[in-house]
């Protein structure tokens, strides 16, 4: 038991930032967000990438809000 706790403190955990758009369960979020988008660039063009429809996105009008926080990239992924 001890090795195993050992081995699972010697990795290194990754954090990756989880996107959640308003209603996004409908379309399959939440979804990792890439790490290539530049900080303060519209994610709306990957939304739409990602099947999330553009009516939702004009339907918010001006308040458009996005849930976002970190998991460990290893828990991210039992999710998918």
């Amino acid at each position: 038991m001890l090795l195993v706790v050992l081995h699972f403190m010697d990795r290194k955990m990754t954090k990756v930032l989880m996107c959640d758009p308003p209603s996004g369960w409908k379309y399959g979020f939440p979804k990792p967000l890439p790490t290539d988008l530049a900080e303060g660039e519209s994610i709306f063009p990957w939304l739409l990438s990602e099947g999330y429809p553009q009516s939702e996105i004009d339907a918010c009008g001006d308040h458009f809000y996005v849930r976002y926080w970190e998991v460990d990239e290893e828990e991210d992924r039992k999710e998918w």
